[in-house]
């Protein structure tokens, strides 16, 4: 085989246009070391190809398997764990928020001033001096009421 014959060999085999005829001859020519020494680098990678693969162990799958499942449970954990992580910060800014706007709301509403109770009461007295003479009544009852209280203290300390 020609030098020219083999370049476009390669070339086809390179532009991925080669047949497998083509492809086999190639593999061929390189194991047999008919090739000129300008395609060394050509040669490395053909040797590359022809090298036998070496046998798979028997019991790989299972233990590719068993590694899987073990990533996907730690992954499993991981993502739990964030999520847990990302709920605490979303329940505390909530919370600092929600107390925020609280101690905002209480120190922004307009001070009211406390109103004398009007509720049903309704006036009594039309004059002043009914009003003033009731009042005296009143708190002279409630005078003799404490006074009586206090008396059964005394007695009761004395005794």
């Amino acid at each position: 085989m020609t030098t020219n014959d083999f370049k476009e060999l390669l070339d086809k085999f390179y532009n991925a246009e080669s047949t497998a005829e083509e492809e086999s001859k190639l593999k061929k020519l390189f194991k047999d070391n008919a090739v000129p020494e300008e395609f060394e680098v050509d040669r490395a990678l053909f040797d590359t190809l022809n090298a036998t693969v070496p046998a798979v162990p028997q019991d790989m799958s299972k233990r590719i398997e068993r590694d899987m499942d073990r990533w996907n449970t730690l992954e499993a954990a991981v993502a739990h764990k964030a999520r847990t992580v990302n709920m605490r910060w979303t329940v505390g800014v909530a919370a600092g928020l929600l107390l925020l706007f609280g101690i905002g709301n209480y120190y922004n509403q307009p001070k009211m001033m406390p109103q004398p109770y009007a509720g049903n009461l309704m006036e009594t007295y039309e004059n002043v001096d009914d009003a003033a003479a009731e009042t005296e009544r009143a708190l002279t009852k409630f005078s003799i009421a404490i006074n009586k209280g206090l008396r059964k203290i005394d007695n009761t300390k004395n005794d």
